[in-house]
């Protein structure tokens, strides 16, 4: 790993972020960034359902969305979903390379598509296309505007984006490099990848685009947090939710995207909400011990113990996996704030 001055503040910096948790520091809400795949599968739209929940609480300040998805409408959907729930202001990125996964479903199509009773859109949006940025450009400017080691960086897809942003020059933004503007912003990254069961899997998130995941868990130099496939495989969410107890709710965007993933009823892992809950709950986790993470050319993940490592990924026992369930459970069938204060 390449050396930078920061370095050695930074290991103490994560020293004390791996020992306390993300959410101990500081009652402050977590400012947020986060990078999606949205339509890739149905655990992103949950995953953001726990993210609107918590800004509901305001233990989240959620400064930008980046989409990698390559859909014409999944960009749209995120969209939807930040207006659905009160917040249609937060910045939206897409990738100008997105990666192309032809095998996914896609079902933030069908929920774009949807019209009402008078053939209008049956959802809002808020966005014009011309407000939609390039995620690069985006993230240096959030990241420049925050104070020192204060961003959380949540990563539920692939690392092609935040691989360039690494790459990034300095520029009008910010006299820092990628690299340096991660180093000296960054606090934390919270990220689904990788894969460490019996079986030896080359995971999705890491084999769609494993040179770009190579080069994060090689360059990024904050504390990192990896959430494997495991873990939420172990952790299904129950189709009978969706179909039980969302009544409150006449149309749900997120309900209306599961429904139109996969032919219901079915279960789903619960892979990228898990890396929200971290951020929240992280007394429902048992961490590793610190290492290092690197990914070889096939896509596999190797973690090394070490000391002065500054990743850690995230297990769980069997009693903290059944309550992890139920608190999935219990917050997304909760009818957030925005729609409580509609009726």
């Amino acid at each position: 790993m390449k050396t930078i001055p920061t370095l050695t503040a930074l290991l103490l910096l994560g020293a004390t972020a791996c020992a306390s948790g993300p959410d101990d520091r500081t009652t402050e809400p977590i400012r947020l960034i986060v990078e999606t795949d949205m339509g890739n599968d149905i655990d992103d739209a949950l995953a953001f359902d726990l993210i609107y929940k918590a800004m509901d609480e305001g233990r989240i300040d959620l400064l930008a969305i980046g989409n990698h998805k390559l859909s014409p409408t999944a960009t749209d959907y995120i969209d939807i979903l930040n207006t659905w729930y009160g917040y249609p202001d937060i910045p939206l990125a897409r990738s100008t390379t997105p990666v192309r996964n032809e095998e996914a479903p896609d079902y933030t199509a069908a929920v774009c598509a949807m019209t009402d009773s008078t053939d209008a859109p049956a959802f809002a949006r808020s966005k014009r296309p011309q407000q939609i940025e390039q995620p690069v450009v985006l993230y240096r400017r959030i990241l420049a505007a925050q104070p020192d080691h204060s961003v959380t960086v949540l990563s539920l897809g692939f690392a092609t984006e935040l691989a360039k942003l690494l790459d990034s020059p300095a520029d009008s933004l910010s006299r820092l490099t990628g690299r340096e503007l991660v180093a000296r912003k960054v606090r934390l990254l919270s990220i689904m990848a990788g894969s460490y069961g019996e079986k030896q899997r080359a995971e999705y998130n890491v084999v769609n685009d494993t040179a770009a995941m190579r080069k994060l868990f090689a360059e990024w130099e904050t504390p990192i947090v990896q959430n494997p496939f495991e873990l939420g495989k172990r952790i299904m969410y129950p189709g009978s939710a969706i179909e039980n107890d969302f009544g409150w709710a006449p149309l749900h965007p997120v309900v209306e995207g599961y429904r139109n993933y996969h032919t219901m009823p079915y279960d789903r892992a619960t892979w990228d909400l898990l890396s929200v809950v971290w951020l929240l709950r992280p007394d429902l986790f048992t961490p590793s011990p610190r290492g290092r993470i690197a990914v070889d050319e096939r896509g596999f993940t190797r973690f090394t113990p070490d000391p002065q490592g500054n990743a850690r990924y995230l297990t769980a026992t069997d009693e903290q996996a059944a309550q992890l369930r139920e608190y999935i459970i219990r917050t997304t069938t909760r009818a957030p704030k925005r729609y409580l204060n509609r009726h």
